[in-house]
């Protein structure tokens, strides 16, 4: 069995885990940069390295006989170009979102960017957004391979939509600003008065927190606001099941930051909440706009609390919606699919060797 050196920014539960650790025909070992890095220290086994440990590259890859060596964000591929220079190994390198864009980025990145495009054998972004970004900037376009995240159907079963009571609207993910909670607050607080039994929580920590509570009390949204911090990924599902409508107004961020497919629109979408999102990024690949879901413009008070009010009138196209939302993932973005195609891309790969 092929072993592949996998690298990503943290230890937790939110970074692409099974993309790791669950390769058909494919053992691992996962490294980090330092112990600083691992946050969930249950995740840890023997198979976790710590990169700045390593003294001789050539050395550790032929005490583990490995094959193959994987970064999971742009910045680490450029990190592991002296390891691979070393090992002579072939590099795979993921793009996820912000590491596709300048955004917080070192003097020099794209140049940077520009050796890794060269040097590295095959290059995964989870969006065909961010593969023609990555293309414009330089890199080949017979090394991308386009890979999506998948979603564990097992932990997010369909339920047929709530048709009738309760309006409760979800958002999750991180308060960080591409993620345009800000603006769905302010939609919110437009239409609340027409709909005074809506509800608004979002599910999420971050640096914007107290900016988040700020704004609800100059929103003066009331009662009828909530913000859940520091929920444990697994009783998200669980969450979710309290949702009516799901929204995810992401957005370009003032620093240039940007999404790739939040994990969250694939996982509501799988449970069967009628979806509300942005033309923004690699959404409109999961999202045809009224036939998996409704699309607005993004960082748009007015076009979203139009498409707010529109969702809450109309709940006789939920199940349409939650239906095809089904089906596309499960045709799409069924982790365990992916997880085979990225298997067969690294037989690609190493066959061409």
């Amino acid at each position: 069995m092929s072993k592949v050196i996998h690298m990503n920014l943290r230890v937790d539960p939110t970074q692409y885990i099974p993309q790791i650790r669950d390769i058909p025909g494919y053992d691992y070992l996962h490294l980090v940069r330092q112990p600083k890095y691992v946050v969930n220290l249950p995740l840890l086994n023997k198979k976790v390295h710590y990169y700045s440990e390593i003294f001789s590259p050539k050395k550790y890859v032929e005490k583990h006989n490995v094959s193959l060596i994987h970064a999971h964000h742009g910045q680490l591929g450029l990190l592991l170009q002296p390891f691979k220079e070393e090992t002579n190994l072939p590099l795979v390198t993921s793009f996820r979102g912000r590491d596709a864009t300048l955004a917080n980025q070192p003097v020099g990145y794209v140049d940077g960017m520009n050796r890794l495009f060269e040097q590295g054998e095959r290059f995964f972004p989870v969006c065909q957004h961010l593969a023609h970004r990555i293309n414009l900037w330089g890199c080949p376009a017979d090394k991308i391979r386009v890979l999506y995240g998948g979603v564990d159907l097992n932990l997010f079963p369909y339920r047929s939509p709530n048709l009738q009571g309760t309006q409760n609207i979800f958002s999750i993910g991180r308060l960080v600003e591409k993620k345009g909670h800000h603006i769905l607050m302010q939609a919110f607080e437009k239409i609340k008065a027409k709909f005074p039994k809506a509800t608004l929580t979002i599910i999420g920590g971050g640096e914007l927190e107290g900016y988040i509570h700020s704004l609800a009390t100059q929103l003066n949204l009331g009662t009828s606001f909530r913000l859940l911090n520091r929920v444990p990924k697994s009783q998200i599902p669980e969450l979710m099941g309290q949702a009516d409508i799901f929204c995810a107004p992401s957005l370009t961020a003032s620093n240039g930051d940007i999404e790739g497919i939040p994990n969250t629109i694939k996982e509501a979408m799988a449970t069967g909440i009628p979806v509300l999102s942005t033309n923004h990024a690699g959404i409109p690949e999961i999202i045809t706009n009224d036939q998996d879901g409704i699309l607005v413009r993004e960082n748009d008070v007015d076009h979203l609390a139009q498409a707010l009010e529109f969702m809450l009138l109309n709940r006789n196209k939920w199940e349409n919606y939650a239906v095809s939302a089904r089906q596309k993932v499960e045709k799409n973005f069924d982790q365990n699919k992916q997880l085979l195609l990225q298997a067969n891309y690294y037989d690609e790969l190493l066959g061409g060797l």
